[in-house]
């Protein structure tokens, strides 16, 4: 990505505004919080609790002030905006307890790497962030676009041109519903947009970019349409490459996070579960390609291998990814060449087995454990409950 000469001298000359401060200042603040109270988080949305939301709202500049009597979290848009941030920067990322349940902890080698970079390092690095990892389904939530990330998805596609213009939005309240909240609220604490929110975080008035977020985000627009052409398809995971465009023309943006090697043991154990009584636990090569591992698990319910099928869970940073079989449609990857490595699997990571897209079958596999013993095959070690019929006889069901 390379800013055209007016982008790039305005991106030399700008600096941090007070409003910047206090945005570095709230992620520091969220940090810290987060460094002193890692949080359990729900089992359906990943979310913490709204206590913990609370108590840490109580520390921001700006706390927001909410009058209903049992608000819920995505209420508090400033903390699912700034969740949003440090999970698409992976400053903080989810960890299974002792029951495999997920809890959000910091990572302490991005976040030792966060304390060495400047206010100019951290604000753009939390921007690129967002801009290209930015997965609502990572705070429990979707936005409604193909694309599950705010610029290169809902922004994208339903932008107004007076927007982009830097005129109000005709129907500011569209932005707010389907482009959500901790979005918007962004846009605000980054200085890209204006706008006014009340009634809980439920209303919006006034909403419209900023100079300099008309310019930053009509380069980034730009960057992402660039990227895709020539493509055939749109690539709903397309990324620009934009923190080496701003190294380029600022001496004093030099540190980004990077990203450690993921750790891979040799071998998992996953339970498999189809429905509440029948499970089977399979111990399975890191190497192996999901396409073995279909059909192990097949095999170890009694089912024949006869339909198609995808693979479904939420990557690292909470993006939604299906790795199906070769005949499929609208998937991330085929798993005659996906392995289970490329999954980059913890224990307590949960993965959804689509089978027969006729009958539907869901098979819930959770990793347990890994293990640094190799297992050059698909070994099933525990069976519990009678699988039920592929085919059952449905003369005798009605």
């Amino acid at each position: 990505m390379i800013f055209e000469t007016k982008t790039a001298e305005a991106i030399a000359a700008f600096t941090l505004s007070d409003l910047h401060q206090i945005f570095i200042r709230d992620v520091d603040v969220f940090l810290d919080y987060l460094v002193k109270n890692p949080v359990p988080l729900s089992k359906n949305k990943n979310l913490p609790p709204v206590k913990w939301a609370q108590s840490l709202n109580s520390l921001l500049s700006k706390p927001e002030i909410l009058t209903l009597q049992r608000p819920m979290l995505p209420h508090y848009a400033q903390i699912m905006g700034l969740l949003l941030l440090v999970r698409s920067s992976s400053l903080a990322s989810l960890q299974p307890d002792s029951r495999g349940n997920a809890e959000l902890h910091i990572n302490e080698t991005l976040y030792q790497q966060w304390q060495g970079m400047n206010d100019i390092e951290r604000y753009f690095s939390l921007l690129e962030a967002w801009i290209n990892r930015g997965y609502a389904m990572s705070v429990g939530e979707r936005i409604s676009s193909i694309d599950d990330r705010f610029l290169p998805g809902f922004m994208m596609m339903y932008g107004e041109n007076d927007l982009w213009q830097g005129q109000a939005a005709n129907d500011p309240g569209f932005w707010l519903r389907r482009g959500k909240a901790f979005n918007l609220t962004i846009l605000k604490m980054t200085g890209l947009a204006e706008f006014h929110l009340e009634d809980n975080n439920r209303k919006i008035h006034c909403l419209k970019l900023t100079p300099w977020g008309q310019l930053f985000l009509s380069a980034c627009r730009q960057g992402f349409m660039d990227s895709l052409e020539g493509d055939e398809n749109e690539d709903d995971d397309e990324q620009i490459n934009l923190l080496p465009a701003i190294k380029a023309v600022r001496p004093d943006f030099q540190r980004t996070f990077e990203q450690p090697e993921p750790v891979i043991a040799a071998s998992y154990v996953l339970s498999v579960a189809l429905g509440s009584e029948c499970t089977r636990t399979l111990t399975i090569s890191a190497d192996h390609l999901l396409d073995d591992l279909a059909e192990a698990i097949l095999d170890a319910f009694d089912f024949d291998n006869d339909h198609l099928y995808h693979f479904q869970y939420l990557n690292e940073f909470g993006a939604d990814r299906r790795i199906g079989h070769p005949a499929t449609y609208d998937c991330d990857g085929f798993s005659t060449k996906t392995r289970l490595r490329h999954l980059q699997p913890v224990s307590g990571m949960k993965i959804t087995f689509v089978f027969d897209y006729g009958d539907y079958w869901e098979f819930d596999i959770v990793v347990m454990y890994g293990s640094e013993e190799a297992t050059p095959e698909i070994v099933v070690t525990e069976r519990k409950g009678e699988a039920p019929e592929q085919y059952p006889d449905y003369e005798d069901i009605y």
